[in-house]
């Protein structure tokens, strides 16, 4: 690569007694497992009954895995709003002989269970996963029980059963609280025992919680991943989904919703519990066939003496501005035929920034991120770019190390 003027071969630019770093990243797609949801009771919410008996079922399952279904998640205990609590002896009568008939076909399954017995009767005939919706609160056996099991282990967010859940519904700020809630039972999912390798954690929506919660905690499942295991989200057909549609509509109308939330969230999760995974499926070849790879380029560090903000010594003496830029673009033709115009030259993208930041001064540092985010999109390949603007000597009256401002913008 031929280094302009001001920079080195690796792409370092000089600029006062500063540097900045430029570093490139590729971004694989994300493809989430799809779980099929197969209720064997008479009282589910959507399908209550449909597959109680045992052929019902195993052809339901088979149907499921057709439509591309990696695990068979099998209830025998319905959780909806006022359903009666099911025994355990009376949950693997229903559960037991299609866990074994499954996995005799070869077809991957989880048992929805919140009790210990269940869990190992369970696993003894072949299950491979356990989803607690209850995050091993309801029974107290469940933790240790799991730490002797050789299967995966789901972590749900729950507050009780839900004839609690309409005191116990209230959140300052739903991801952050669950964040907490889950990641303790996280914490002492792995001091009873169970590594770390086998948990998932379950955001649980609409267990206990508002229409606006599941939104909230939606928009920020990247704080649930943060925790460290696998993320497993189950928002089919739920009421939260129905309050988009006309009242009285179907709950099965609400597989649409579902399909299409799955493609939105695909990036953040690791699996999808679904009822119909035919439309969850179709929703995720598109959401392939579309995608195109993030690849990024990341600015970070770009110092700029300029006179913007409000105040008139501002204005007169002028400080440093701090820039941070990540770029995102497909990197697939550059590599391809090794040319520099198919990409971004870092080095001029560097001084096009902090041209454009001591450009003639404006009163907002927003406006000083809008006019850098023209610039990165200004360049072809460039679809999406993230600028965070830092002004490190601002007129604030209590210490402080740093105020910025980050936008993300995209091509119309």
């Amino acid at each position: 690569m031929t280094s302009p003027a001001g920079t080195d071969q690796h792409g370092t630019h000089q600029h006062g007694a500063h540097q900045h770093h430029a570093v490139q990243h590729s971004e694989q797609q994300r493809s989430p497992a799809l779980w099929g949801i197969l209720n064997v009771t008479p009282d589910s919410f959507s399908d209550g009954g449909r597959y109680a008996a045992l052929d019902a079922a195993i052809a339901q399952a088979e149907q499921l895995v057709a439509d591309g279904a990696a695990v068979i998640d099998v209830g025998g205990e319905s959780t909806r709003p006022g359903a009666e609590p099911v025994p355990p002896h009376v949950e693997q009568q229903r559960v037991l002989p299609v866990v074994s008939a499954l996995v005799e076909r070869g077809i991957r399954v989880s048992i929805d269970t919140m009790h210990a017995s269940t869990a190992t009767a369970a696993i003894e005939s072949g299950a491979a996963i356990v989803n607690d919706v209850s995050g091993g609160l309801a029974d107290p056996a469940m933790l240790d029980t799991m730490a002797g099991l050789d299967a995966d282990y789901v972590v749900m967010h729950w507050r009780g059963s839900s004839e609690h859940w309409a005191e116990r519904s209230h959140y300052a700020w739903a991801p952050r609280e669950v964040v907490d809630e889950v990641g303790a039972r996280l914490d002492a999912a792995r001091s009873a025992g169970i590594d770390s390798a086998r948990l998932w954690v379950d955001p649980g929506l609409g267990f206990a919680k508002q229409t606006e919660h599941n939104w909230q905690l939606l928009a920020h499942l990247a704080e649930l991943r943060a925790l460290g295991a696998r993320l497993l989200v189950g928002a089919s057909r739920k009421r939260f989904l129905g309050a988009l549609l006309p009242e009285g509509t179907p709950v099965d109308e609400r597989d649409v919703l579902t399909a299409t939330l799955g493609a939105l969230i695909a990036d953040e999760v690791d699996a999808l519990r679904v009822h119909d995974v035919r439309a969850s499926a179709r929703a995720l070849a598109v959401r392939a066939a579309l995608w195109v790879p993030r690849d990024t380029i990341t600015l970070t560090g770009l110092r700029a003496q300029a006179h913007h903000g409000v105040f008139e010594h501002e204005r007169r003496d002028g400080q440093e501005f701090v820039i941070d830029v990540v770029a995102r673009l497909d990197m697939r033709a550059a590599a391809a035929s090794d040319e520099l115009d198919r990409t971004v030259h870092y080095g001029v993208l560097a001084e096009q920034v902090v041209a454009a930041v001591e450009r003639d001064p404006v009163d907002l540092i927003e406006t000083v991120a809008e006019r850098v985010a023209a610039v990165v999109l200004g360049h072809a390949p460039v679809v999406e770019t993230s600028v965070t603007v830092h002004k490190p000597q601002a007129p604030i009256t209590v210490p402080f190390d740093d105020v910025s401002v980050t936008i993300v913008r995209g091509r119309a």
